[in-house]
C-alpha cells in the first residue's frame, strides 16, 4: 500500500491543490499510519503557533545599552564605512565606454579598434617568430666514425694536394700550403708561414667554426677543406715535428650512447675511440669537434686545450638564439 509520505507536511500546512487534498483525505480516511502522522504534524504545528517571544530580562537590556554606547563612531574607519554616495544621474562607467559610439564618435572608437587589432597582431607574431626560430635552433645528432680505418684513411689523405684535388668531396676553402714555409724565390720565409696559420683561424672564426686560440709551436695548417655531401664538416690538416694531426668539425649534437671511454683533457669531458693513433671526439658549444693524431698524448692534451671548452646549451633561449643566427645567416647567403 502507498503512503503520503511528504505529502503528510503538505496537507497539514494546507499546501495542495483541491484536487490532490481530496484525495490525500480519503486515503488517510482509510490509512491509520497517515492518520496517524497527520495528527502529529497538526499537533506540533498548533504548539508552536502557541509559542510566545521570550522577552530579555531589564538587566540584560541594560548591559546592551551600555555597551552600545562604548562603541566609537563609525567616521573615520574604512573597514565600518559604508559605500561612497554616488549621483543617480552620473553615467555608469560602461555608459562612458560606449559613449563615443553613442554620440557619433566613430573615429575614436575605430582608433581604439584599430590599437586593439595592432597590439594582438603584433604578440602572435611575436609567437609565431620565437616558435620558429626554437625550430631553427634544433641541431642535429652527430654520430663519430668508430671504424678501426678511419684515423689511419685520414691520416694518409692529410696534406695530399694531389687527392684532394681527385676528391669531389673536398672543397678547399684556401690555397694549399706546404708545411715548408719557403717562398717562391725558394728563400725561407718564417713570416709568410705564420700569416698563413692566422689566416685559417681567421676563416674559422668568421664562418662560424670553433677556432682553437693558436696553432702548437712547430705545427702548420696545410689545408683547409670542407668535406661531405653537403660540405658541412671543416677539415683542417696540420704538420709538424710530432706527426700529422687533423681535425673536422660538424655542427650539432654528440651523440654519446656509444661511447663509454671517457678522460679528462684540461677539464674537458673527451671520448677517446683510440689510442693508435690517437683518435678523440667531444662537444665544443655547438660544434662537435674529431681529432686525429700521430703525436704523443702530452702534445694533443695541449692542442685540445687550445679550443675553448663550452658544453652544449639545450635551454630555450640559447635554441631561439641559434634559430636567429641560422636565419640571419641563410638569408645573408647569396
Amino acid at each position: 500500500m502507498t503512503h503520503l509520505g511528504t505529502l503528510v507536511s503538505a496537507l497539514a500546512d494546507d499546501q495542495l491543490s483541491p484536487a490532490t487534498r481530496e484525495r490525500a483525505l480519503t486515503h488517510v480516511a482509510g490509512c491509520d499510519q497517515c492518520a496517524a502522522e497527520l495528527a502529529v504534524a497538526r499537533a506540533v504545528r498548533k504548539r508552536l503557533s502557541c509559542a510566545r517571544d521570550v522577552l530579555p530580562t531589564t538587566d540584560l537590556t541594560s548591559r546592551l545599552l551600555a555597551l552600545s554606547s562604548e562603541i566609537p563612531a563609525a567616521q573615520g574607519d574604512p573597514l565600518r564605512q559604508g559605500p561612497p554616495a554616488r549621483d543617480p544621474w552620473a553615467a555608469s562607467p560602461e555608459v562612458g565606454a560606449l559613449r563615443g559610439a553613442l554620440t557619433g564618435d566613430f573615429v575614436a572608437h575605430a582608433r581604439r579598434r584599430r590599437s586593439r587589432r595592432t597590439l594582438v597582431a603584433a604578440s602572435s607574431g611575436l609567437a609565431v617568430l620565437a616558435v620558429a626560430l626554437f625550430t631553427l635552433g634544433d641541431r642535429p645528432v652527430v654520430v663519430p666514425d668508430r671504424h678501426v680505418a678511419a684515423p689511419l684513411t685520414l691520416l694518409a689523405q692529410a696534406g695530399d694536394s694531389a687527392q684532394d684535388a681527385a676528391d669531389p668531396g673536398l672543397v678547399p676553402v684556401r690555397p694549399v700550403v706546404g708545411g715548408s714555409g719557403t717562398s717562391a724565390s725558394g728563400a725561407a720565409s718564417t713570416d709568410s708561414m705564420d700569416l698563413t696559420d692566422s689566416a685559417a683561424l681567421a676563416w674559422m672564426a668568421d664562418h662560424g667554426w670553433t677556432s682553437p686560440s693558436g696553432i702548437l709551436d712547430g705545427f702548420d695548417v696545410t689545408g683547409v677543406h670542407l668535406v661531405g655531401d653537403d660540405r658541412d664538416v671543416l677539415q683542417v690538416d696540420l704538420a709538424g715535428p710530432e706527426g700529422t694531426v687533423v681535425v673536422r668539425e660538424q655542427v650539432g649534437r654528440l651523440d654519446t650512447t656509444s661511447l663509454t671511454r671517457s678522460e679528462g683533457f684540461d677539464g674537458r669531458a673527451v671520448y677517446v675511440l683510440s689510442d693508435e693513433p690517437w683518435h678523440v671526439v667531444w662537444q665544443a658549444g655547438d660544434t662537435v669537434i674529431d681529432v686525429v693524431a700521430e703525436a704523443r698524448k702530452e702534445v694533443l692534451a695541449a692542442f685540445v686545450a687550445t679550443f675553448p671548452a663550452h658544453d652544449f646549451d639545450a635551454g630555450v633561449p640559447a635554441r631561439i638564439s641559434r634559430g636567429w643566427t641560422t636565419m640571419t645567416g641563410a638569408l645573408g647567403t647569396p
